[in-house]
């Protein structure tokens, strides 16, 4: 039996409202739309209405960025799939901040297997999603992107990291083992190519096909046919023949 899920779509634009709410109820009948917002304001009195566990937000409206949902809720009570044709690096801040979204056009399939997820999150503590909540608000600055956390899933759960208090990041076959400035190492479940332009806007480098680096942590660069740099905590780590150019010039 799944979750009973009662949702609110917010967005702008009256077409996305008809073709959501037809694809929710041709493909998704556990979802109920309890409301339709065309504006943050809108959606804010909707949500404290009806106390929605489910909300369809869209990103770019004209009169408000649909982030700014959140700046009226401290523990938001809800679970948000986003709607959006938003740039690559947003898409990437929230993906990484575990929280859904779905590219305009909606692929049917995408969407349902959206809803399945946020069904299994609202089937559990809602402590987690709050806590995403809390990561992708410290990622998204709307007039300067500047990603500040990493969400990192690991079999123990997600945590929060500060991008800068990651020293390197290596790769482990399917994981990434991310290691951090208080002599931690958290792995994850996902192979290091799924965060590497995350990481890049975070100033780390691809050193090797085994290993990228914050270049904030870098103490030394040791010379070699392709050389080495001795990170802060200590460790070394090889520099690629072909990538030792292209790391001297973002180090000078």
């Amino acid at each position: 039996m799944g979750v009973d899920i009662k949702a609110i779509i917010v967005d702008d634009e009256q077409r996305h409202h008809d073709i959501l709410g037809k694809m929710l109820a041709n493909f998704c009948p556990n979802v109920t739309i309890l409301g339709n917002g065309y504006s943050v304001e809108e959606a804010v009195t909707l949500i404290e209405k009806h106390q929605p566990n489910l909300v369809f937000l869209d990103i770019e409206m004209p009169n408000g960025n649909g982030f700014a949902v959140f700046d009226h809720f401290e523990e938001p009570p809800f679970e948000v799939i986003f709607t959006t044709a938003y740039d690559l690096y947003a898409i990437n801040a929230i993906k990484h901040a575990a929280l859904d979204y779905l590219l305009k056009p909606i692929n049917i399939q995408e969407l349902k297997n959206a809803v399945a997820r946020a069904e299994k999150v609202l089937s559990k503590d809602s402590s987690e999603n709050i806590e995403k909540i809390q990561a992708l608000k410290s990622n998204i600055q709307l007039k300067d992107s500047s990603l500040t956390k990493i969400a990192l899933r690991s079999s123990e759960g997600i945590d929060f990291v500060e991008a800068n208090r990651v020293i390197r990041v290596e790769a482990n076959q399917v994981y990434s083992n991310f290691y951090l400035d208080n002599g931690k190492m958290i792995m994850v479940s996902k192979p290091l190519g799924e965060y590497e332009t995350l990481l890049e806007s975070c100033n780390f480098f691809r050193i090797h096909k085994s290993h990228m680096v914050n270049l904030n942590h870098i103490e030394k660069y040791i010379r070699g046919k392709g050389g080495y740099v001795i990170m802060k905590d200590g460790s070394h780590v090889d520099v690629s023949v072909r990538k030792k150019d292209k790391l001297l010039k973002r180090l000078m």
